[in-house]
């Protein structure tokens, strides 16, 4: 007979190895390409240096001259709490009862949760892979009763989600977003009817304002990083190109790119684009008659590449919009891997207070850092068709 107790010795014995597994390597790409640590974790924080310089004791004297003065080589100290991502699989009593006395209905029961459980985890982990840490996912224009989203990629139907004004003051949580229409941008929820939207609301993941993992969007953007602020230092400042009409994606753009971070010292190794770009430059390829040449990468994902650099779509970056990076600039610190949220006396399946339900809550304590934003280039605006005269 299927117990609770048993039922619990699954989610740890079976299940978390396989969750853990399959959020590290099928999150996307970028995620499988940065390397994890769990070094430089000082309570609660991640403290790291970086190198802003080189030595400074170098010279070329006289022979009878004094040797140089030893200088060390100058650094930042990065500063950056852990983030708390939190997943949540819950099942009602009733199911449980319903389903103990047969093994594979058990069983079906909870390949079914763990399965949305991890589709929900990888979607927004990769979401914020490419977002600033606010936790915002998009903002509203409202046309009479229309209410459409500018990124429709980051919603998804069976969201909650929490809506803000202009000025940041919250107007409604946890609301259910029933459908998002990929084409249009309308948006289908249970808004409250004392609320009134207007544009410029935004949408944020319910509960999750200002505590998400500081990503791309972020690293070039955001005015403070890492405790840093970024117009007192010119090495935290990642390198921005803004596409022109005659602007073409072909070989000759990306290895201009390529170049210029490369004379600052960095080694690109890792180009994430939008699906259109990505497109573009195959069809260049074609139009110049050039041999495409492919590559796999580790999460088995097959890909086009520039000369060997793997050229990596993503649906969360907009249109136009293309990152160089070198991917061993970026480190993903970690408390540790995934875990079940587990109690005094060990237990990870838990009832819900004044609910016939159980729950269990998989966590993770991390935070993305990037020694080297000025290593980063990120392109935007870029023609995602072909320039008259090509």
């Amino acid at each position: 007979m299927i117990t609770l107790a048993s039922a619990e010795n699954v989610l740890k014995d079976v299940y978390l190895g396989v969750i853990a597994d399959q959020i590290n390597t099928k999150t996307n790409p970028l995620f499988s390409k940065i390397r994890r640590s769990t070094r430089n974790i000082v309570g609660k924080e991640i403290r790291v240096v970086a190198p802003i310089g080189i030595n400074g004791g170098i010279m070329a004297g006289e022979e009878t001259s004094e040797l140089p003065v030893g200088r060390d080589t100058p650094y930042l100290s990065f500063v950056a709490p852990l983030k708390n991502l939190y997943g949540r699989f819950e099942i009602s009593d009733k199911a449980v009862r319903c389903s103990s006395s047969d093994v594979n209905s058990f069983v079906n029961l909870l390949q079914d949760g763990m399965d949305s459980l991890l589709h929900a985890s990888i979607f927004n982990l990769s979401r914020m892979i490419y977002g600033d840490g606010t936790g915002c996912l998009a903002t509203l224009t409202v046309s009479g009763e229309t209410v459409t989203v500018d990124n429709t990629e980051a919603i998804v139907p069976g969201m909650y989600v929490d809506l803000y004004d202009a000025e940041g003051i919250v107007k409604q949580t946890s609301i259910y977003v029933k459908n998002v229409d990929k084409t249009t941008g309308v948006i289908d929820w249970t808004l409250s009817d004392l609320i009134t939207p207007a544009t410029g609301f935004k949408v944020y993941l319910h509960a999750s304002m200002n505590n998400e993992i500081i990503g791309l969007k972020g690293i070039v953007s955001n005015a403070t990083l890492y405790g840093v602020t970024r117009k007192d230092y010119p090495v935290m400042n990642a390198k921005t190109y803004t596409g022109t009409s005659t602007d073409a994606f072909d070989e000759e753009y990306v290895q201009k790119i390529i170049d210029d971070l490369e004379k600052s010292g960095t080694d690109v190794n890792f180009i994430n684009c939008s699906y259109d770009l990505k497109r573009l430059y195959h069809k260049y390829m074609t139009l110049y008659s050039k041999n495409v040449e492919y590559a796999t990468l580790e999460d088995g994902t097959r890909v086009i590449t520039h000369f060997g650099i793997p050229l990596v779509p993503t649906n969360h970056l907009a249109s136009g919009e293309c990152y160089f990076l070198n991917t061993d600039d970026f480190v993903f610190y970690e408390l540790g891997d995934w875990k079940w949220l587990e109690d005094e006396a060990g237990r990870v399946l838990k009832q819900n207070p004044n609910y016939a339900s159980y729950s269990a809550t998989l966590v993770k304590y991390t935070e993305l850092i990037c020694q080297k934003p000025s290593g980063v280039a990120y392109c935007k605006n870029i023609p995602t068709t072909v320039p008259s005269g090509d």
